[in-house]
C-alpha cells in the first residue's frame, strides 16, 4: 500500500486505496475483500472493538493508476476516522501481478496475495485509518494528542497506521499563499510531545504553521546511553554465572519447560542447532532432529527419565503440536499451557507437511511427569482445543492479572527454504498483542473475551524476549524486548514494546543494545529506587562486549554472543543497558530455557524483590538451547549445535 485516502470532490462515499504494483483485477474488484468501519469511542488499536460498518458497495480497479476506490453504501462524515481493512490471507485476498525475470532473460508471471502488512513477504492483511476534515483530533502510537486544521474550504486528507501514527497527510482544494495549516501537540502521559509526519507531500505552497518540533516530516530518533559496564558503583548487585555437570541432560533448543517438585519437564524443541537455509524444508529443518520425546531432569541428582509421546497414549493429532519447535508456553501452578508451535508431520505417503499448530493445551506438571517416570499414560494430563487464533510459533506469552497475553510471532505453513518469496512456504506475521482469559475447569478448556492489538508497523516481530514487569507505582504488565526481523533492513528491533496494566502495547523510545532474540531472562524489582532490571543471558546481538579491548561492536549480522547484561528501566521510564563482568564460557543463551528457584520473594507474576534477598541467592538456571562456535553463523550444521549444558545463575547483592 502506498495510499489510502477520502477524494476531495465528487460526494464523500468514496475511498481510494492505492498500491505499488498491478493487481489481479477480480480479486482487487471483490467488496468481499473490503471493510471500512467508522473508529468507535476507546482505542481505535483494538481491532475487535470497532464502530458502525459502512457497506462497501462496489470496488473499482484503475490498472492504469493501480488504485482501487471503494464506493461506500453511506457517506463518510467529515472530521471522522474510518477504519480499512484489506484482505490478505493467503489464496484468498487481494493479489498482485509479480513478474520474474528468470536467469535465460525470459519473464514468468505469476500471482501472489499482497503484502498487506508491509513485512517484505507475500500476503498479510491491511489496517490502516483515514480521515478527510478541516479539523481533525487524534492520538498517535504514543499517547500524543494532536489537533490539524485548515482555514476556509480546504480539508485535511490524513491516513494513519493502525498504531495511530500518521503515515500521510495531504491538504485538498488549498488556495496558494492563503490555506493555512495549523496545529497543536498536547503530550500524553508516556509520549513525546512529538506527532511525526511520515509523509506531507502537499505542504509547499500553504501557510503551514506545523510547527516543525511538534510535528516533524520524519519521526526523531532518540539516542540511547552507551551500555557500561557493572559494577557496585551503578548496580546494587553482581552475578555469577557456573556451569553444573548434568551428563544425563539431553541436547535441546526451541523447547518447552516446567518444573515440579524439584524436577524439570521438557519436551518439543529440535535437537539440532540453528535451522538451515537450504533449498528444501526438509534440509533446513530435517525431521530426525525433531523432538518427539518428553523428559524429566532431576538436577539434583542427575537423573533423567524420558518416554516418546507416541508411547503415551495420546492421538498424533494432540501430541504433534507438543512436539514442536517454537511454542509459546508459561505455567502456573501445576498448570502448564502451551500455544502453536512449528514442526513437520509425515502423512501415509510418505511426505513431509510443515505447519504451524493452532492449538491451546492445557497439561498437568505432576502428572505428565509421573506417566513418564513410570513408562505410563499421560492422557489425563494434557486437554487441547484448537483455534485459528492460537496458530501461531516465535511469538511470547505472558500474563497481567487474569488475562493473557500472545505476543506477536508468526505463521509460517510450509516447508522453509531461506526465501519465502520463491518457496511452497507462507510466512505471515501477527502483527498483533492478542489477549483473553483462559476458562479452565479441570474437566474443560475454553477462552473469552478475546481482543487483538495491532500494529503492523511496530509488532512486526518474532523470537524476541517477553519479561514480567511491576511499575513504579506497583501495578504489573509486560515488556517486550528485541525481535526480528526489521524491514527492510532485517536485523533486529531495538524499541521495546511495554504493555502497561491496561493491557495497551506502547512502543518505548529507547533503543536497546544486547540480546533482540530469544535467550533466558529473569527480571528484578527494587523496592527503594523503584527499578527494574532485565538480565537477559546471552543469546543473539546486535552488538557485543570485548572485554579484551573495551570495544562495543556493532554487527547487523546479529551474531551469537557471550554477554550477559542487565537492561535497567528507571523510576522514570528511562532505561539503560549494564554489561555484567561474568560472561558465558563460549556462545550460548539463544532459544535456551531458563528454570526458575523455588522459593524467592517475588510479585504475583514472578518478579523477583530484589531488596529481600540476603546473600548470594541462586535465580535459576539456564539449560540447553544453540551454542555456535563462530559469531556470525554461515554453515549452521557445522557451526551450531543444541547445548546439553546447564549454567547456575547466581546473584550477589552489594546493598546494607
Amino acid at each position: 500500500m502506498i495510499g489510502l485516502t477520502e477524494p476531495a470532490g465528487g460526494g464523500r462515499d468514496t475511498i481510494v486505496a492505492a498500491f505499488d504494483g498491478p493487481l489481479v483485477p477480480a480479486t482487487a474488484q471483490d467488496v468481499a475483500n473490503y471493510r471500512v468501519n467508522a473508529v468507535g469511542p476507546g482505542n481505535p488499536e483494538m481491532i475487535t472493538s470497532t464502530g458502525a460498518p459502512v457497506p462497501v458497495l462496489s470496488a473499482r480497479y484503475d490498472s492504469a493508476t493501480q488504485q482501487v476506490t471503494l464506493t461506500l453504501g453511506s457517506p463518510l462524515a467529515l472530521n471522522q476516522f474510518y477504519r480499512v481493512w484489506i484482505n490478505g490471507q493467503p489464496g484468498a485476498g487481494v493479489q498482485d501481478v509479480l513478474t520474474t525475470t528468470n536467469p535465460d532473460g525470459s519473464t514468468t508471471v505469476t500471482n501472489q496475495t499482497i503484502d498487506g502488512d508491509a513485512d517484505d513477504t507475500a500476503a498479510g492483511d491491511f489496517y490502516g485509518l483515514v480521515a478527510r476534515g478541516n479539523r481533525l483530533t487524534f492520538t498517535d502510537g504514543d499517547g500524543d494528542r494532536a489537533r490539524i486544521r485548515t482555514s476556509g474550504s480546504a480539508t485535511v486528507q490524513l491516513w494513519r497506521q493502525l498504531n495511530g501514527d500518521v503515515a500521510e497527510l495531504g491538504v485538498a482544494g488549498a488556495v496558494p499563499g492563503r490555506t493555512v495549516l495549523s496545529g497543536t501537540v498536547h503530550r500524553g502521559r508516556g509520549g513525546d510531545g512529538v506527532v511525526a509526519l511520515n509523509s506531507a507531500p502537499d505542504l509547499v505552497n500553504l501557510n503551514n504553521r506545523l510547527s516543525p518540533a511538534r510535528f516533524p516530516l520524519q519521526a526523531a530518533t532518540t539516542l540511547a546511553p552507551a551500555p557500561v559496564v557493572a559494577s557496585p558503583r551503578n548496580l546494587p548487585y553482581s552475578l555469577r554465572i557456573e556451569a553444573v555437570p548434568l551428563p544425563s541432560a539431553p541436547s535441546i533448543q526451541s523447547a518447552v519447560s516446567a518444573q515440579s517438585g524439584g524436577k524439570w519437564l521438557v519436551f518439543g524443541g529440535r535437537t539440532n542447532g540453528l535451522h538451515g537455509f537450504d533449498a528444501t524444508g526438509v534440509a533446513s529443518f530435517p525431521p530426525s532432529f525433531q523432538n518427539n520425546d518428553i523428559f524429566v531432569i532431576d538436577p539434583s541428582t542427575g537423573q533423567t527419565w524420558s518416554e516418546p509421546w507416541s508411547a503415551t497414549g495420546l492421538p498424533e493429532s494432540t501430541w504433534a503440536s507438543l512436539a514442536s519447535s517454537n511454542q509459546e508456553f508459561y505455567q502456573q501452578g501445576d498448570r502448564l499451557y502451551a500455544v502453536g508451535g512449528y514442526s513437520s508431520t509425515t502423512d501415509s505417503a510418505g511426505n513431509v507437511n510443515f505447519r504451524t499448530y493452532d492449538t491451546l493445551s492445557s497439561i498437568s506438571v505432576s502428572g505428565l511427569m509421573a506417566a513418564v517416570m513410570n513408562q505410563g499414560p499421560a492422557a489425563g494430563a494434557v486437554r487441547q482445543i484448537r483455534d485459528p487464533r492460537f496458530e501461531v510459533t516465535g511469538g511470547d506469552i505472558g500474563t497481567i492479572g487474569d488475562r493473557t497475553y500472545l505476543v506477536f510471532g508468526q505463521d509460517f505453513q510450509g516447508g522453509y527454504n531461506g526465501n519465502t518469496g520463491t518457496s511452497n512456504g507462507s510466512q505471515v506475521y501477527t502483527d498483533e498483542i492478542r489477549s483473553f482469559r483462559i476458562l479452565d475447569t479441570g474437566q474443560t478448556l475454553a477462552i473469552a473475551d478475546y481482543q487483538a492489538q495491532r500494529d503492523p508497523l511496530n509488532f512486526r516481530r518474532r523470537d524476541g524476549n517477553i519479561v514480567p514487569a511491576v511499575f513504579p507505582n506497583g501495578k504489573q504488565g509486560l515488556i517486550y524486548y528485541g525481535g526480528v526481523f526489521t524491514v527492510p533492513a532485517g536485523g533486529g528491533y531495538r524499541n521495546p514494546v511495554v504493555i502497561g496494566p491496561d493491557g495497551v502495547g506502547r512502543v518505548d523510545n529507547y533503543q536497546q543494545y544486547f540480546s533482540q532474540y530469544t535467550s533466558g531472562n529473569v527480571t528484578l524489582f527494587d523496592r527503594r529506587t523503584k527499578a527494574l532490571d532485565s538480565i537477559l543471558l546471552g543469546g543473539i546481538s546486535l552488538y557485543d562486549y570485548d572485554f579484551a579491548t573495551g570495544a562495543l561492536n556493532q554487527d547487523t549480522e546479529l551474531p551469537f554472543v557471550d554477554d550477559v547484561t542487565s537492561l535497567v528501566r528507571g523510576r522514570n521510564g528511562s532505561s539503560r543497558e549494564y554489561i555484567m563482568p561474568s560472561q558465558f564460557p563460549g556462545l550460548y543463551g539463544a532459544a535456551a530455557s531458563y528454570l526458575a528457584s523455588a522459593g524467592l520473594p517475588a510479585s504475583s507474576n514472578g518478579v523477583i524483590d530484589l531488596r529481600s534477598l540476603k546473600g548470594p541467592t541462586t535465580l535459576g538456571y539456564l539449560y540447553g538451547g544453540i551454542v555456535s562456535t563462530v559469531g556470525d553463523t554461515t554453515n549452521p550444521a557445522s557451526q551450531t549445535t543444541a547445548s546439553s549444558r546447564v549454567f547456575r545463575v547466581t546473584i550477589v547483592p552489594n546493598f546494607s
